[in-house]
This record gives structure tokens, C-alpha cells and sequence, in this order.
């Protein structure tokens, strides 16, 4: 089995404080049988997270495509991520408030798409997959072609203005879901209850893709408890992860950070690299540390 560990390290220094301290023996002891391959990405500001480039690679495309991804969808459609989103006014600027912070139920999600289908409607070519309540997928033959956007996980917990698409028909589109949403009677009800109003959109994650490789396995949950900045969470589900796929005989593990993403694969070892693995095994807390 491959196993793909999507957000793994984190650049914040709380997070890598959180990490240092915190005992991973079954990565451990991955890593002491797996060897270094591939790795991919290189700074905290590309558009696209370390892990989606490796995606990519091992699916053969040239380019990421996490909405395709997420839908399991051909190359017969281009589809879009479609991320409710608050955006938080400050002094300092605009910040985007992570999805899962808005706690929208299934209902909510539902009415909210039904609103937006207005922008997208299915009798001009679109379609519309409710992965999860803050996980919409748009998809079309040929209006997204091209387009280019940030990943909604570069995003989340964020000031937007860094992030923000050079695409004139994306800023047309946020912009119009925005009058859309303002006022909307969903909003106004959770403003009562003292939450946050979904103010907005954010369309990334853009591109087509294919069938995934059958031996790979995502394990993607410490992406929502890390931005949404709940550290407690992010240790809780690598204690999890530890515990459960880790431990399990694999043939190639990926690790993915904010700036690179790291496989390693079951590989030959002579006589001297075995001897020098068993008296001093592979730190994990620097490994994930230099992701």
C-alpha cells in the first residue's frame, strides 16, 4: 500500500512545537525501512499545496487538480472546488475564515448551492457534486479551461489579498456570489444564532484528472483540524494516524508539508545502510520539521 499523509508538518512554530514533543514510533520505524525517493514542491507560496504536485505526479499529469480528484472524475470534464467561505474584515485587511470553522449542516449547504446554481446553472453545462457541507464541486466541459487558482487549503486561515486569482472572470464570479449571499435569509438566521454569515466563495483547486493509482491510499485528516488552527486536533489525529495506517506493512509512504512533499519507498539496503539504520534510526520530528 502507498499511503499519502497530506499537511504533516506546518511551518507555524506552534505547530512544529506541538510536533517535537510528540512520539510517533510506527513513523519511526516507516521510516527506518523506507528510503528517500521523490520530492516535490518548494516554497509555502505556490498556489498549490506540496501533496497535490505529488498527486499529480504519481497519477502521470502534468499539473494539480484537487477538485477532479475529490470527484473521481475523468478527463471528460474540468472541475472546480467550490469552498463556502467568511471573509473577516480587519484593520490589518481581509482574512478567510477556514470553511469547517462555519459548521454548516447538510440543509444549509444544500440551500446555498441551490442559490449559486443561478450563477452556474446545469442548463449551460454545469454540474454540481455536494462532496461533504463545505466541499462543493463545479465542473464543465470547457468554461474553466485555463483558469488558474489557488488551493482553498493555501487560503483557509489567511489574509486573501496574497492569494487572490490574476483571472478577471474568477474575481467576476466571487464577486457575483458575494451579492448573491449578502442579505440572504440562511445568513441572516445564523447571524442570530451568533455565527458566522457565509459572505463568499472561493473557486480553486482547478483542473481535470484521472483514475487514481489503485494502491494508493489518502489519509487526509489532519488537513481540517490545521487550518483550522485547532493544534489539539492536528496532535489527536497524528496520535491516530500512528496508531492505525502507520502501523501497517507498507510498500511507499508520502509525506506532505507547507513546502515540499517527500515519498519513500521500499528499497534494497546493503549490509552497512541495514547496520546503520538499526543503531540509529531516521528522526522522524526533522524529517517532518524539513517538509
Amino acid at each position: 500500500m502507498h499511503l499519502l499523509i497530506p499537511h504533516a508538518s506546518a511551518l507555524d512554530e506552534a505547530a512544529r512545537h506541538a510536533l517535537s514533543g510528540l512520539p510517533l514510533p510506527r513513523l519511526a520505524a516507516q521510516l527506518a525501512r523506507l528510503s528517500p525517493a521523490e520530492t516535490w514542491g518548494s516554497d509555502a507560496h505556490s498556489p498549490q499545496p506540496p501533496h497535490q504536485f505529488a498527486l499529480a505526479a504519481l497519477r502521470g499529469e502534468p499539473a494539480p487538480a484537487a477538485a477532479a480528484w475529490a470527484v473521481e472524475a475523468g478527463p471528460e470534464l474540468a472541475w472546480a472546488l467550490l469552498s463556502p467561505v467568511h471573509l473577516a474584515v480587519g484593520s490589518d485587511g481581509v482574512d478567510v475564515l477556514p470553511p469547517a470553522a462555519l459548521n454548516l449542516s447538510a440543509s444549509d449547504a444544500a440551500q446555498l448551492c441551490a442559490l449559486l446554481r443561478e450563477l452556474w446553472p446545469e442548463q449551460d453545462g454545469w454540474q454540481w457534486r455536494l462532496l461533504d457541507a463545505t466541499h462543493w464541486a463545479l465542473g464543465h466541459a470547457t468554461a474553466l479551461d485555463g483558469l488558474q487558482a489557488a488551493s482553498i487549503e493555501r487560503v483557509a486561515g489567511r489574509p486573501i489579498e496574497p492569494w487572490l486569482p490574476d483571472s478577471r472572470l474568477l474575481r467576476r464570479w466571487q464577486n457575483e456570489a458575494q451579492m448573491l449571499l449578502h442579505g440572504h435569509a440562511l445568513n441572516a438566521a445564523r447571524e442570530a444564532r451568533g455565527e458566522h454569515p457565509v459572505n463568499s466563495v472561493w473557486i480553486g483547486d482547478i483542473g481535470r484528472s484521472s483514475a487514481p493509482p489503485p494502491d494508493l491510499t489518502v489519509d487526509a485528516r489532519l488537513t481540517e483540524p490545521l487550518l483550522s488552527g485547532d493544534l489539539a486536533a492536528w496532535v489527536e489525529a497524528w496520535q491516530q494516524l500512528d496508531a492505525g495506517p502507520l502501523a501497517q506493512p507498507l510498500t511507499s509512504l508520502t509525506l506532505g508539508g507547507e513546502r515540499f512533499a517527500r515519498r519513500f519507498t521500499l528499497q534494497p539496503l546493503s549490509l552497512l545502510e541495514k547496520l546503520k539504520r538499526r543503531w540509529k534510526a531516521p528522526d522522524a520530528a526533522a524529517v517532518l520539521e524539513a517538509l
